[in-house]
């Protein structure tokens, strides 16, 4: 379960990939900002774009402001929420190494689940040392499917504290860099059901201190960190859970993953994304990853492997708004596990709509409708809508 779960997620995983490289292109060749120009002009006027009067964020963004961002919880996993992020955000001209952000932010669902954090990413020394870290705390009402069921074994997860994050030195040629890992948390499971399947029983009703460092070897070519619509972006991550590192329970975990984009003439592009998560050892249960395409339920479908694959295109409709479709598919292999079962392929896709809300930067946002094995599902999207697992 990625950064807390659910709800720490949607209060701290909007993009934020920082890297040290050339200058990002504008897409649509708009000059470039200049921040004493955006400075001169009315507070206003920062939100609406000089050259066609449109709504935009370009300028506000280059000054460096403070957006308050509402959150809306679609998953019907938790029952739908609500949550607010103030995000101070810095970016002066564009290019990777002068994005800034620091997010303080908190959410609720309609199950009860909550959460509240800091997160801030950025780099120092010339651009050469990316970093991230975030703080947290929340609760987490969730449900799981032993044996692969269709039963669901609702369970609650509060975790007590939180801390994540990761520095990644840029090599020579700064498209490639290497780092470590860091995530340490308290947590405490409850399940009000009696007669506890025993593979569950040591992680139920105690709290568990997990501690781990690791390392990752990270590739980026991305022409836009929240954006892209050229290049690629490929990682290894590891983190390894030892009693060395403060853990209760000694297990790793294992994340690799891979994201594509490019065009296929002036109006149309295309994204591909595949990933694949293990996890090995004395995991406790609520640590399996699970599949996490569009369009299907958080937590539905568990494994010790898990293996991901989502492709899009998108049509550009003009300099603002583009529309998409997108299909995947995900495999949750159950190996030793005596909790979770096979999943099989489970299948799942969509379509959604773009607007370009800061232009000389490249941003998008919009709205995603998914379709998979169960109801459909509403995504609100700030940048692309990989960027949760992107670096």
């Amino acid at each position: 379960m990625r950064i807390f779960g659910l709800i720490l997620a949607a209060t701290l995983s909007l993009p934020l990939a920082t890297r040290a490289q050339d200058r990002v292109p504008d897409p649509v060749q708009a000059p470039p900002v200049s921040p004493e120009g955006a400075d001169q002009r009315a507070f206003l006027d920062l939100f609406f774009d000089e050259s066609d009067g449109k709504f935009d964020i370009s300028d506000y963004l280059s000054r460096g402001g403070f957006i308050p961002v509402p959150i809306i919880i679609t998953e019907p996993a938790v029952e739908g929420g609500l949550g607010l992020v103030l995000q101070f955000i810095s970016w002066p001209d564009g290019r990777r190494e002068s994005l800034t952000r620091r997010m303080l932010g908190a959410a609720r669902t309609g199950n009860g689940s909550y959460g509240y954090g800091y997160f801030q990413s950025g780099t120092v020394l010339d651009g050469r040392l990316s970093y991230r870290f975030g703080v947290g705390k929340g609760e987490l009402t969730i449900a799981a499917y032993p044996g692969g069921g269709t039963f669901p074994l609702e369970y609650t997860t509060e975790f007590t504290y939180g801390v994540l994050g990761s520095a990644r030195w840029a090599l020579n040629d700064p498209r490639f860099s290497v780092g470590v890992n860091w995530d340490f948390r308290e947590i405490r499971t409850t399940l009000a059901l009696p007669g506890l399947p025993p593979a569950i029983r040591p992680d139920i009703d105690r709290t568990i201190r997990t501690g781990a460092l690791g390392l990752g070897f990270h590739f980026d070519s991305r022409d836009n960190p929240l954006t892209p619509t050229e290049g690629v972006n490929v990682y290894l991550d590891t983190k390894f859970n030892t009693d060395a590192f403060g853990s209760d329970r000694a297990f790793d975990v294992y994340d690799l993953a891979s994201f594509g984009f490019g065009r296929l003439g002036s109006d149309w592009r295309y994204g591909m994304m595949t990933s694949a998560s293990l996890v090995t050892g004395d995991v406790p249960f609520n640590f399996v990853p699970s599949i996490e395409n569009r369009g299907v339920p958080a937590n539905r479908y568990q494994g010790k492997l898990v293996l991901n694959a989502e492709a899009e295109l998108t049509r550009q409709l003009n300099d603002r708004w583009s529309v998409l479709g997108f299909a995947g598919v995900g495999y949750a292999d159950a190996r030793d596990s005596r909790l979770f079962a096979d999943s099989g392929a489970i299948y799942s896709g969509g379509v959604g709509a773009r607007y370009r809300i800061a232009r000389k930067l490249g941003v998008d946002a919009g709205i995603d409708l998914a379709f998979g094995p169960e109801e459909p599902v509403i995504y609100f999207q700030f940048g692309h809508a990989w960027m949760r697992w992107m670096d």
